[in-house]
Parts: C-alpha cells; sequence; structure tokens
C-alpha cells in the first residue's frame, strides 16, 4: 500500500505596521492580501502580527521571539515600509530578521503598486 502523500504547506508569518495615514479597515484588507499571498507562494499564514502603535516594536518583538520558537522561517509583509518608512532602513531591518529566523522576508506587493495602494487607503477612520 502507497502511502497517501499530502501537500503540507510550510508556514509563514504575516507582519503589518498600522501606519498612521491607513483607515480603520485597511488592517483587515491588509490581513486578506498577506493571507492571500501567501497561499499563492505556497505557504500557511499562521498569523499576522499588528504593530498598534506608532514607533513601537511590540509585535516585532513577538513575531521574532514566535519565529525563533516555532521554526517559522518566512515572514509575508504588505510592502517595505511596514518594515520602515525609508526604503534604506527598511532593507536593514529585513537582512536582520532574516539573520535571526534563519530565513525569507516576502514583500505581497512591488514598490509600484505599493504607492497605488497607499492612495485607496488613506483616509480618516470616520470615512
Amino acid at each position: 500500500m502507497e502511502l497517501e502523500h499530502r501537500n503540507i504547506r510550510p508556514l509563514a508569518y504575516g507582519y503589518v505596521r498600522a501606519l498612521p495615514e491607513l483607515r480603520a479597515d485597511a488592517v483587515v484588507q491588509l490581513q486578506s492580501e498577506l493571507d492571500r499571498f501567501a497561499h499563492q507562494e505556497g505557504f500557511a499564514l499562521a498569523e499576522v502580527f499588528v504593530e498598534q502603535r506608532w514607533l513601537h516594536t511590540v509585535a516585532w518583538d513577538a513575531l521574532v521571539a514566535s519565529c525563533k520558537q516555532h521554526g517559522v522561517r518566512n515572514v509575508v509583509v504588505p510592502d517595505y515600509r511596514h518594515l520602515h518608512s525609508l526604503p534604506g532602513l527598511s532593507f536593514v531591518m529585513q537582512q536582520v530578521i532574516e539573520d535571526v529566523i534563519d530565513g525569507r522576508v516576502w514583500c505581497a506587493r512591488s514598490d509600484a503598486s505599493a504607492e497605488e495602494a497607499t492612495a485607496a487607503s488613506v483616509g480618516s477612520a470616520a470615512e
């Protein structure tokens, strides 16, 4: 009897920094976007860590600790701005986490589509 091959997807975590210009519903949309991207790339998105306060790293620290504890080696972010608003520092943060988790950070959007998405998601929470 041949063993059944199951398609087991490696786990990935998501990370979203709740940027000040995002509408309240944009974070939920970003989480759905990360889930779709992860699935398309062959991952199972296990959890999305959301940084709720500007210039804090509580969710970032929890993400790194959870990656290390559970051996998760893939992190999905909407785009580079969720690592840092400055591209150069975003690259540094990407390198740091990739080194720590011995894995990869995936951006769900290209730089061009990130700019388009910003224009669509900017607004007040009262809208």
